[in-house]
């Protein structure tokens, strides 16, 4: 039987932790009831969190008055081909910076920790003018790019820590058996890697699927806008409809929200394995 105190302090755990649970739902339940309200219900005062009528015709109409669906495939485009090019281009680089002794290991190192402590939005207006020159404004291509550039860092670094876990006397006994260093990484390294490519897949597919400045700034045209640019669409002459905001917002939620509960286990097992030598 637990004592007075055990009892009293696992209560009091568990009610910091229902606090902190409703104060981070908190938002997500406000967008979730307003993407369900009238215009009129939304201005109401008071206002209230549950709607009293729910008006799930909402999510009918934004995909009648906009192109949802060519946002969202254009979304998904974007965060795969992203996903695709980080891992062909962070895999040799993460693997180079475990493994082979290299000068200036160290200095690329240092200087791919440096660029994560700055925004991209720094280099907002030169990549606008270098994307012109290359004629690729209004085109996928700038947009996987861009997400692609912003996301590597991050991956190098998190790849890194997962090929320095692997023993070095596994790779030198592959090559002492005769294979070649690009066979012992696609038969040894990689597979052992596999919940760090997933979770470096995963943080890429997110970035670019939240993206929004680079594609307010790169792209143009309506018919090739992300889903992140679909919540422009509700604010006309300075009146925003936010019920119509509020449930576009959710529809793009929903997808990665799935995601995360798809691959939450191996997620967590990746970021945990890949912050021992990280």
């Amino acid at each position: 039987m637990r004592s007075v105190p055990t009892l009293s302090g696992a209560l009091l755990r568990t009610a910091l932790m229902a606090g902190l649970a409703l104060f981070t739902l908190f938002p997500l339940l406000v967008v979730a009831g307003t993407s369900l309200k009238t215009m009129g219900e939304v201005f109401q005062s008071p206002a209230t969190l549950v709607p009293r009528a729910f008006v799930w015709h909402n999510y009918v109409d934004i995909f009648v008055r906009i192109p949802m669906a060519r946002h969202l495939l254009n979304s998904l485009f974007i965060a795969l081909a992203a996903v695709f090019f980080n891992l062909i281009v962070a895999t040799p680089a993460a693997y180079a910076m475990a493994r082979i002794k290299f000068r200036g290991r160290g200095l690329f190192g240092m200087s791919i920790l440096v660029v994560q402590m700055f925004s991209p939005v720094i280099v907002l207006i030169p990549l606008f003018e270098m994307m012109k020159a290359l004629q690729l404004l209004d085109t996928y291509t700038a947009l996987i790019l861009v997400n692609t550039a912003i996301t590597l860092p991050f991956s190098i670094w998190m790849l890194r820590g997962f090929f320095k876990n692997i023993p070095e006397e596994l790779e030198d006994a592959a090559m002492i058996d005769g294979l070649s260093r690009t066979g012992m990484i696609f038969r040894i390294a990689l597979p052992l890697t596999a919940p760090g490519l997933t979770t470096t897949a995963i943080f890429t597919f997110v970035s670019a699927w939240n993206e929004f400045i680079f594609a307010l700034v790169l792209v143009s045209k309506r018919t090739m806008q992300p889903i992140t640019m679909a919540l422009y669409a509700w604010e006309k002459n300075n009146v925003v409809e936010w019920n119509y905001l509020m449930a576009t917002a959710v529809v793009a939620t929903v997808p990665t929200i799935l995601l995360f509960l798809l691959v939450r286990k191996r997620l967590t097992d990746g970021l945990m394995s890949g912050a021992v030598k990280a």
